[in-house]
């Protein structure tokens, strides 16, 4: 849907929807056929006819349909003196209300239709109204609320395209935004520990036996993630939000893993952060590439306790090439401050290039190029890493379904890692990881879908303390605009 300015944008959003009234879908079945008088301005614009209250809905939608919006308010005053409850009557004057401009008045009317509404699509287009009347005031984000309201009541998926549609174009036009993922995954190694008792390093005479904390335990992950942003700039090429980004994560051990590691607490493997920073993106040129650039402070936590501080800054840029592919790249530096020792402060610099495809009905793949290096005076902790990870997403649902799949293979490298002694070559662990997101489409709810996440992850190492094998199963939910 175009949006050519903000008045139009909350026009656009109601603009079809009287139309769905003219099979009487917002009426009641049985209308009734009392007549009723009209005022003597009414009279004159109707000729000075009497009408029973189902020529009045039919000459409500025609007033509104023509533009005579004055006269199609007073028309549903009358369905309403007749009949208080009437949510075609409230509809009337929620329509000509947002038509003429006056948004608290469109409101106020379709709160009485949703109030008195009987059917989903009086519910429905009742609160499409509501997010068109706050849209004219220019409050997108109440609008979009509103806008997912409508959602729970779609009658029908054409119509429910129709709100997704809406949904986005309110969205681009909001400065506030606001996203939330929320899910839960049973994991047969939750801490990321060592996949047997044994720690042996190749090359040296070393065995020894992990403790039951080091080695894998299973458990339920819980995981949520709130991000909120604002856009202080908005131009035709170019906007400059400021955002704020929160995580939590939370661990509840199995009665294995209870067994296994009686000293180990679920808070111990707790999790969370908190950030704030600066965004800018741009288009270069007419038709040329979109570059971005970011600026980030944070704080870590890890046990429920301060782990470190971080400020990060990234560039990126996507280049079009033709209308099906584009080229992805971008840099990033960040420092981490240990909250506890500056021996183990780090510096970690990474970069990425990567394609992405479209290619119509088969779907959509992309391929991608991670790498980067980690600099500390802890030598445990300098590595550097490098990596691909391929996506693959078909371009129809598969039965109720929406697929999409992921492959990687990361390598890492410790030069200086030690275990008493330095490990000859240094540490070096190939990781391994296959994921696959399964969106249930038909089970929408307020544009809100439900996820399953599976995914299997390995890990090879010299050091074997780092040997690990993860498979896990989250459940969640995303929205589909």
């Amino acid at each position: 849907m175009e949006l050519r300015s903000l008045r139009h944008a909350a026009l656009a959003v109601s603009g079809a929807l009287f139309f769905t009234c003219q099979d009487g879908a917002l009426a009641e079945p049985s209308a009734p056929t009392t007549s009723a008088p009209v005022s003597s301005e009414a009279a004159s614009a109707l000729g000075g006819m009497t009408l029973s209250a189902a020529q009045m809905r039919i000459a409500a939608l025609r007033a509104v349909q023509t533009g005579h919006y004055a006269l199609a308010a007073e028309l549903g005053g009358l369905l309403l003196r007749a009949d208080p409850s009437d949510p075609y009557g409230h509809f009337v004057i929620a329509q000509a209300e947002l038509r003429r401009g006056n948004a608290a008045e469109a409101r106020k009317a379709a709160r009485q239709t949703l109030r008195y509404a009987k059917t989903d699509v009086q519910r429905h287009e009742a609160a499409r109204v509501m997010a068109a009347a706050y849209a004219l005031d220019e409050s997108y984000f109440l609008s979009q609320l509103w806008m997912r309201r409508a959602m729970m009541d779609v009658p029908s998926e054409a119509l429910g395209r129709r709100a997704g549609r809406e949904y986005k174009a309110l969205r681009n036009l909001s400065r506030l935004s606001l996203s939330l993922e929320l899910s839960a995954a049973p994991s047969s190694n939750v801490n990321g520990g060592a996949s047997e008792e044994i720690s042996t390093v190749d090359g040296l005479p070393l065995v020894g036996i992990l403790s039951p904390s080091a080695q894998a335990l299973s458990g339920l992950s819980a995981r949520g993630a709130l991000s909120l942003g604002y856009a202080v700039q908005r131009g035709p090429k170019s906007e400059t939000t400021l955002r704020g980004y929160g995580t939590l994560r939370r661990v509840r051990l199995s009665e294995e893993a209870r067994d296994k590691a009686p000293s180990v607490e679920n808070s111990d493997f707790g999790a969370s952060s908190l950030e704030v920073g600066l965004q800018h993106r741009r288009q270069l040129g007419e038709k040329g590439p979109v570059a971005s650039g970011s600026a980030t402070l944070g704080r870590a936590w890890q046990g429920g306790e301060h782990s470190y501080d971080y400020r990060r800054a990234a560039v990126s840029l996507v280049q079009p090439l033709g209308a099906v592919t584009a080229l992805t790249g971008g840099l990033s530096w960040q420092h981490q401050q240990d909250a506890t020792s500056a021996y183990n402060d780090v510096d970690t610099f990474g970069y990425q290039l990567g394609v992405i495809r479209d290619l119509g009905t088969p779907g959509t793949v992309s391929a991608m190029l991670i790498g980067g290096a980690a600099e500390s005076e802890n030598g445990q902790i300098t590595r550097d890493t490098r990596g691909l990870r391929l996506g693959y997403e078909p371009g129809a649902p598969v039965g109720p379904v929406r697929l999409s799949f992921g492959l990687s293979a990361f390598e890492h490298r410790y030069p200086d890692y030690r275990v008493l002694f330095p490990v000859p070559g240094g540490r070096e662990d190939e990781v391994w990881r296959a994921e696959m997101q399964v969106a249930f489409e038909k089970l929408d709810y307020a544009g809100f879908v439900p996820v399953l996440d599976l995914s299997a992850e390995r890990s090879e190492s010299n050091v074997s303390r780092f040997e690990t094998e993860t498979f896990a199963l989250s459940l969640g939910f995303k929205s589909r605009f």
